[in-house]
């Protein structure tokens, strides 16, 4: 078995636009051809609707995810894309009023989180502590740049992050993004926070400490992001997800063609299992037994 932790919709709002620039947009049913190509059971979906991404991406909404589950129940997880901003920009708002309808609703997260906001912000703090109070886990964009771009903003070797970890250890933490990634380098620089660095990794970064000592944080591995920070370095890549194989979920993040090849990251894990570097369970817990622990709960 395997599940998506991170995938996306084009919402309709992006489909009239890409129909005068003649693209095609990625519907539902564009993503379960996808997801049979590269034998994927499960995939989560992660709305947008942030003001710094929504419009310029086009990704789908909260109901229009929910749409595509109830159309799809056993294929589609919805989660909730609940903006720290939201009812009125106060720190003091009742967000568990609104994760709880969504979680009625069959969302089963928070994500992708990606307010332009610093990750200690009282606003990002409240968002945290009503995820922990519903049981939503919060799948996060992480940035370092506070203008140009969107997600949660912390400063390099994440001390904001391990701030709110130990702050809120009922809330579930899912990381991603190059800020998040990159620090699996015990080296890496300012410069690189925003990039796909190339060079071998010589000593452990924040990363490795952060996963062993919260038991709250765990990784997405979506993306180039999540795929760079294993394979730049493989030997430390299979040692980093034997290590944490409890802590990582598999994820694409991209909007796929049939006639694309497969995932780079999925023919890294699917080579990495099927040469020894890691071990079976391993790759099961990596591949779907850790979404089905902590986001499904066991289902």
């Amino acid at each position: 078995m395997i599940i998506d932790c991170h995938s996306h919709l084009t919402g309709a709002a992006y489909s009239a636009v890409a129909r005068k620039l003649n693209k095609t947009p990625f519907t539902a049913a564009s993503l379960l051809r996808r997801m049979d190509i590269d034998g994927i059971d499960r995939s989560v979906l992660l709305p947008i609707g942030n003001p710094e991404n929504h419009e310029v991406l086009g990704i789908a909404t909260n109901l229009e995810c929910l749409q595509a589950y109830r159309k799809h129940p056993d294929r589609l997880i919805p989660f909730c894309n609940i903006d720290p901003r939201m009812m009125y920009n106060t720190p003091e708002a009742d967000l568990s009023e609104l994760m709880n309808i969504y979680r009625d609703m069959g969302c089963r997260g928070i994500g992708e989180a990606c307010a332009g906001l610093s990750i200690v912000d009282p606003r990002y703090r409240n968002l945290f502590h009503h995820a922990g109070q519903c049981g939503m886990p919060v799948l996060f964009h992480l940035t370092g740049k506070r203008r140009g771009t969107y997600g949660m903003i912390d400063r390099l070797h994440l001390p904001g992050l391990e701030t709110v970890l130990g702050e809120f250890p009922d809330t579930v933490f899912i990381g991603h993004a190059m800020a998040f990634w990159g620090e699996i380098d015990g080296d890496l620089r300012l410069a690189d926070r925003e990039d796909y660095p190339e060079a071998l990794i010589r000593k452990e970064g924040r990363l490795w400490t952060l996963l062993k000592q919260y038991p709250n944080l765990y990784g997405d591995l979506s993306a180039g992001s999540g795929y760079n920070a294993i394979s730049r370095d493989p030997e430390t890549g299979y040692r980093f997800l034997q290590t944490f194989n409890r802590k990582l979920f598999y994820g694409t993040d991209r909007f796929l063609s049939p006639k694309d090849p497969p995932p780079a990251i999925l023919t890294f894990l699917k080579d990495a299992r099927r040469t020894g570097r890691i071990t079976r369970r391993a790759y099961e817990n990596i591949m779907f037994r850790n979404v089905s622990r902590v986001v499904l709960k066991g289902e």
